[in-house]
Formats: structure tokens, sequence, C-alpha cells
């Protein structure tokens, strides 16, 4: 796990290069604080005119020798790779190439990489588990290989001129170049807070001017004049619905992937740990571990409030840790330090943050940190792959109402009302918004509340449009798991969990996004995952016997959120009353103040909660004046 940086120019520069990579790589080295490297390379025979730079920071993590240095050559010194990210099935690869007469002289993941391109060139990322961000250099083929993995887990930015391709794990890095300049991307700002946190990362825009993402499940290749070509290399298959499996083979399945998705992660020369906030997904990985292990694991979680069951899950850790003898460690954020928090995080996240919940995991990693434990596993994307929110119901209704299902439909409402607390009309109404949106799919951005009337109305005028989220699925339960898998809620969460972790020099793993694991749920009828009015039917079943039963059979669902409406009508009323009507946040030109100062009183006074519009102005402007004043 590190950070990478490099760039290519085609003519002469006019500065050091050495100097420039060396400024990138330290403001990278929170990513890898155990080494650094960086080297020149050239196509050979036009080293005066153009150049190619790699750099590289170290996190040791798999093979603690200077074998995994990087940036690092082949044998024959025609490839050269500058690599972020774990492979977790490189010992499985080793062997197959090692059969095939590759000879290697490490023990890191980062040679089986390296190796596994020049056996197979870019089928390469079809074979690789896990998460990764690389660039490699093949100098046969004069070209650059950029790749980002399935899901993009890991950070990959670019900026690209007529004349240099620089790209960087961290937008920090690439302002560190001469030739990126910094300006706002006011289209992505007004996304941010007109519409929903979730539509943040839809694309790979960045909050700056032409900064971009190289796209999840893809990678670009760069020619020496800097043509490009990106492919992608893997996607859902929308196509494969296993509907005759049993429910037996289902769970046997679901359970033997699982199982091994949490081994590979497991792998490691430095101590891993968990995070366990109660819920089915980090409590399931957690005993797994402990079952694989055979011995306690640390674990780290956040209590963030007192009412029971929704700011505070500790009676279903407690019966963790008691399960598995664990090592454990709770965290309670103060909202005081809220705004002396925001600024760390920016400073790491370069970005707006999506939601005060990664204030809170902030706090956390800096725990887990002070713990030495390098490696935590995490449960993100289990209700995205599993139907594990509360609106994944709705559609599993209408697509009951669709298939003519009427008596499994009438049954699973009824199972609905008893085993959850939402209101009796909530079915009609959700099923006649997804009626509507079958027809016009850019109803979907209705979905949640929007701001547009916070905005001055030629910012307004200038950035409203339509957006239509794109899914091959039928069914309206899976176009929208797979949608939020891909477009919206699991990149929304990546990002900040990327940064959090990494600014403390962690290593965060997920095992429900082995890839495995993911085509396989996708793959699995409705039924699978809502059955009995309950979600995450498969994953229950196959935890039996694994996980606590007050654990395994919970109906409700909290997550880990925060209060934050209760701290910004409270402890952090002044602070965010001061700053929406400074003559800075009154500068952007960008809002209506009198509506804002609406929005903050009737959040004030409790007749709405807009805690989330609040968190994202807060950061907003936090992020304006750390990186334009």
């Amino acid at each position: 796990m590190c950070g990478i940086a490099g760039f290519i120019g085609t003519t002469k520069p006019n500065f050091s290069t050495d100097a420039v990579i060396q400024d990138m790589t330290n403001s990278l080295i929170h990513r890898g604080p155990d080494d650094s490297g960086r080297i020149n390379l050239s196509y050979g025979d036009r080293q005066e005119q153009g150049h190619i730079v790699f750099g590289h920071r170290r996190l040791k993590i798999i093979d603690l020798s200077e074998g995994g240095h990087q940036p690092m050559f082949n044998k024959a010194k025609t490839l050269c790779i500058t690599y972020n990210g774990e492979i977790y099935n490189y010992l499985e690869l080793k062997n197959e190439l090692t059969k095939m007469g590759c000879i290697f002289t490490s023990s890191s993941d980062t040679e089986v990489v390296l190796t596994a391109y020049q056996i197979w060139g870019t089928d390469c990322f079809k074979k690789f588990n896990g998460m990764w961000a690389m660039a490699i250099f093949d100098k046969n083929k004069r070209k650059l290989i950029i790749s980002r993995d399935r899901f993009g887990k890991k950070p990959l930015y670019f900026y690209k001129t007529a004349t240099d391709f620089i790209f960087a794990s961290e937008i920090k890095a690439l302002l560190k170049h001469p030739s990126v300049k910094k300006a706002p991307n006011y289209e992505k700002i007004f996304r941010y807070l007109a519409y929903h946190y979730r539509y943040g990362d839809i694309d790979e825009t960045s909050f700056f001017e032409n900064i971009y993402q190289v796209p999840k499940s893809s990678y670009i290749e760069l020619d020496e004049f800097l043509n490009t070509k990106t492919t992608q290399y893997w996607g859902l298959n929308p196509g494969f619905i296993q509907t005759e499996l049993s429910d037996n083979d289902a769970i046997e399945k679901f359970r033997e992937i699982f199982i091994d998705s949490v081994r590979l992660r497991l792998r490691s020369d430095v101590p891993v740990g968990c995070m366990l906030s109660g819920g089915m997904d980090s409590t399931s990985i957690t005993c797994v571990a402990y079952k694989i292990l055979k011995k306690p694991i640390i674990t780290f979680s956040g209590i963030t409030g007192d009412v029971k069951g929704i700011y505070d899950e500790s009676e279903y850790i407690d019966s963790v840790i008691k399960e598995t003898r664990a090592n454990y460690h709770y965290i309670k954020p103060d909202p005081a330090d809220l705004f002396d928090t925001v600024n760390e995080l920016l400073k790491f996240h370069d970005e707006p943050v999506c939601t005060v919940t990664w204030n809170n995991l902030y706090l956390i990693a800096k725990k887990v940190k002070l713990e030495h434990t390098p490696v935590i596993l995490n449960g993100h994307a289990g209700d995205e792959l599993l139907a594990g929110y509360w609106d994944h119901y709705h559609y599993n209704f209408y697509d009951l109402f669709e298939e003519g299902n009427i008596d499994s439909l009438f049954y699973e409402i009824e199972m609905w009302k008893k085993n959850h607390s939402r209101k009796p009309d909530e079915i009609g109404r959700a099923i006649r918004f997804i009626a509507s949106m079958k027809k016009d799919r850019k109803l979907e951005m209705e979905k949640f509340p929007e701001y547009l009337r916070l905005f001055n109305n030629d910012i307004a005028k200038k950035f409203k449009k339509s957006i239509t989220l794109n899914s091959e699925f039928s069914g309206e339960l899976p176009r929208r798991l797979s949608i939020e898998l891909m477009q919206d809620g699991v990149p929304t969460t990546l990002r900040p969990e990327d940064r959090n972790t990494m600014s403390q020099s962690i290593e965060s793993r997920s095992p429900f996004l082995d890839y495995r694991l993911v085509e396989f749920c996708f793959s699995l009828p409705n039924k699978f995952k809502i059955r009995d009015g309950i979600g995450k039917w498969v994953l229950r079943q196959a935890m039996k016997n694994i996980l606590p039963e007050n654990v395994r059979t919970r109906k409700d669902k909290a997550g880990f959120i925060a209060p934050a409406d209760i701290w910004f009508r409270t402890i952090n009323k002044d602070q965010i009353y001061t700053l929406i009507n400074s003559d800075s946040f009154k500068s952007r030109n960008l809002f209506n103040i009198k509506e804002m100062n609406n929005m903050f009183d009737e959040h004030m006074n409790g007749t709405k909660n807009h805690q989330m519009i609040l968190w994202q102005v807060i950061n907003l402007e936090l992020w304006f004046r750390r990186f334009f004043e």
C-alpha cells in the first residue's frame, strides 16, 4: 500500500524533474512512510526531447525487505512499475507463473504484478483479485499503461495538457507539478450541494477543473505523443441470473467465497485488525477472521451517541467481542473539535467530504494507528450486494408486482410490516415513485431532497441539468444495487475511506468487494437477498453458527452515523452561523445568503433536519479557504 506519482512530457523540461517528483512524492509521505524511490526513464531515442518520471512512497505490508522497493524493473529493464495496492491472490498467481518458468527474487506482490504483465500483458488485470492503482512503463511497446482496480478502491488522478501527462494517488501531488493549473470545478461543486452527496462521484471529475480520475475497472494506454486509449477490462454481467439455484447451493457457495475472501485479505506481514460496528457485515468479517486465525483479533468500534440502536450499537458489539475474545477498542468522537477535524480531513482528502460520518471514522483511523495496526478490514459494500438498505424493500416489492408474483408480494409486505417500524403509506408512495421513475429515469435524481434554492440564480441556471444513472440490469432491485455499487453509494464511500485510513498510513481492505463475491451476488435472484421481510438473507443463512445470534437475526439497521443534527443545533451552532455569514463565504458569489440563513433557522428550530447540507456547506467553505486563499 503506497502513494504513486509520475509524469510524461513531450518537450525538454524547463524545471528539475528530480525536484518536482521529489515534491510530489513528499506530499504523499502519509501513504508510504517506510521507503521512497524515483527514477527517470526514456523511450531510448528521445531522452533529450522528452521525459518520463516515476515516483513512489512505500508502506510496507507484504515483504518488509528491500525486495519490494519501487519503482521496480523487470530483469531485462524493459518494464518499470510504480504501484499502490495489494493483489491478494499474488501467491496463487506466483505459483502459476513459476510453473511457466518465471523466476522471482523477492516475496513481494509487486514483482508478481510486473511479471504477470510481462507474461499476459493487459489481460493480467482480469486475473488480479485486489485493489490497485499502477503505472507500468513498457519500453518495447513505447507505452505507459495506467490501471485502476474494478471498484476504484485505490485512487489515481491525472492532468493532461498538449505536452504533459501527470498522474498521482492524490490531487495534492498533482498540484506540485508546474504544468498543473489550480481552479475550482463549479459544476462538481453545484452537484455536490444542490442534489445529494451520493451523486458526487458518479463520474471521473474532481472538485478541481481538468483534474480527473482514471476510470475504475479500466486501464489507459498512453503513447510517447500522449495519445490515449481507455479500455474497460471488467464489468457486471446483467444477463447471468441463476434462476434454478437451490437455497442450499446458494448458501454453501456464498459461504465458500466469503470465507476465502476474508482469508486472502488476512495475508500480511504486519498486524491486521477489524472495524466492528455491530452490524451484520463487519461482524461477519470479524467472526470469520477469528475462525481462520484461531486467535483473537483486534477490533475498533465507534460509539457516537446515546440513543440505543441508532447511534449506539454497543449491545451488539459486546456480543461479538465476547464471541471472538477480541482485543477491542471503543472510540467516541468529540463534536466540539468538529471544525478542527474538518480542516485536518481536508488536508488529506483534497476535496470536500461527503458526510459527517467520515469525521468520526477519521478519528477511529487515528486510534488504529496508535494501536500499531497497519491493516484493517471493513464491511463496505455488503448493503449494496445484498439489499441492506430500507428502500431496497420497495424495489423488491415492485419486482414482485411486475413479475405477477402477487402471493409472494402480499406475504413480503406483511412480513415487512411485522419486522420494521415503517409508515403504512410508505409502500404505495414508493411503488408509485418507482413506476414513474421507470418511465423517466431522470426522476431518479429526485429521490433525495434538493437544495437548488440555496444557489444564486445565475449559478443554478448555468449548472442545473438532468442526470441519468444507467444500468443494464432489468429488474428494479438489481438495477438499483448495481448503480449503488458502481456509480453512487460505494464510490462515494471508497473515496473518504481511502483518504482517512491512508492519512494514518493504514491499509483498509474490503472483503465484500472481492470480485468473485460481487459477481456471485449479482447472479442471485432477489429472493436470496430479501426474504421473509428481512434483507441479506443469504448472508444470514451462511453465517449460522458463526455469528452471535442476536446480531445474525437483528432486523434493524443503524449504520455508523453521527448525531450531527443534534450537534449542529447545540455545540456547533455558533460556528456554523459565523461561517455562512462570513465575508469569505459571501464572496464566493455562489449562494443566496438569505435562503442559506432560512435553511439554517429551519434546522435550529427543529422544523426540518438539514444536517447533511450543513455539513457539506462547512466542508466546501473550509475547502475554498485551504486551497484558494
